[in-house]
């Protein structure tokens, strides 16, 4: 078993203090990454204005992390880059189905150890709603769940898009995944007023987006080079859960991309026939199963590969309650964060697994029809 360290710190103020609060951490992995030559002034202040739009604040957090760092706000890695997500699944779980009564979202999230923060914030922007959520490029985030119960989450959908080389580049100008998630948290109090906000989002990146609130409403929305679908779900009756990994689920986008990586396949068959093989299930299934070996279960120890389990999450939108399992180790044991409650700032060292992966992992197969 190898250690690595993990974090939880809490930001509170104006968007500029909350940026020179991030340069002043101990510690903290530089994010100063040069633009490249092709992201000019121009690129610059289109992305500003973008994030001044569809992102009210983040301009003020980079330039007071910049003023504090002294770095210029183009070579803050968040400003210009994406960092990639190739793996990750979701399950929406409304009450009815979870033996406390409480809706939930449940999600595994595969990265490369290099690229990833390993940190949870409670973020509390002055004037807005503060959430506990887990951080990339330290101002964005990966999921979270805020002081009105709102909770969502992602997974890729389809291959990654990145202007980084190699990727598949994007196909209209917008906002990247931890942009949206995090200006999701932020401003709205439920997965309806969520939903309206991402559709009218510019948003580059292909993602399966998952949604949940108290009222019992779940919402898959996916988007696939600018066209946008979604599924909803509720307490009044029907389809009581949904879930995705890492291709298209919706039925409207399912001709833009016809295949995927056998394991998302597998994954989400597994995500399915765990959702249906009882009328209630509870926590403790839930955290078991998520934390179960690839094919059994969602855990994958490929870091080497850029599909390590860098975290178990599991959002509870009655309690605004954010537990999670670092690095799909269950000796790590789970942590409860809720939003109400403060804990203060702390580091703590947990314990990591690698293994090879069998090349058919990464397959590519066409969907069923």
């Amino acid at each position: 078993m190898e250690k690595q360290q993990v974090g939880y710190w809490e930001l509170e103020g104006t968007y500029r203090e909350i940026g020179k609060q991030l340069a002043g951490q101990p510690g903290a992995k530089p994010v100063y990454s040069p633009a490249p030559e092709k992201f000019t002034q121009e690129d610059l202040q289109e992305a500003l204005r973008l994030y001044d739009r569809y992102c009210p604040g983040i301009r003020e957090e980079l330039e007071g992390y910049a003023q504090e760092a002294g770095i210029a706000v183009q070579d803050i890695a968040y400003t210009w880059m994406t960092y990639l997500l190739p793996g990750c699944s979701g399950l929406i779980l409304t009450g009815k189905k979870t033996d406390d009564g409480h809706t939930k979202i449940a999600r595994n999230y595969e990265f490369t150890l290099e690229d990833e923060d390993l940190k949870l914030y409670r973020t509390a922007p002055a004037g807005k709603y503060a959430h506990i959520s887990g951080s990339i490029a330290e101002f964005g985030r990966t999921e979270g769940i805020n002081e009105k119960g709102l909770a969502v989450s992602m997974s890729s959908c389809g291959f990654p898009v990145s202007n980084m080389p190699g990727m598949r580049p994007p196909a209209l100008k917008g906002l990247q995944f931890w942009a949206v998630i995090r200006s999701l948290l932020e401003n709205c109090a439920d997965a309806k007023e969520a939903l309206e906000r991402a559709m009218e989002m510019p948003i580059a990146y292909n993602i399966n987006l998952y949604l949940a609130d108290g009222s019992g409403t779940g919402i898959l929305f996916e988007t696939m080079e600018g066209e946008k679908a979604y599924a909803c779900i509720g307490p009044q009756g029907g389809n009581q859960y949904l879930c995705g990994t890492n291709h298209i689920v919706l039925e409207s986008l399912a001709a833009r991309e016809p295949a995927a990586m056998e394991n998302s396949i597998v994954r989400r068959d597994k995500l399915a026939a765990f959702a249906e093989k009882k009328a209630c299930l509870t926590e403790k299934e839930i955290r078991e199963f998520m934390l179960k070996k690839y094919p059994e279960g969602m855990t994958v120890p490929y870091y080497k590969e850029g599909f390590g389990t860098i975290k178990t999450v599991i959002l509870d939108t009655a309690e605004k309650r954010y537990s999670i399992c670092w690095l799909g180790q269950e000796t790590n044991g789970w942590t409860d964060y809720r939003v109400s409650e403060k804990r203060g700032n702390h580091t703590e060292e947990k314990e990591l697994q690698r293994e090879t992966p069998n090349p058919e992992f990464f397959a590519c197969k066409p969907l069923p029809a």
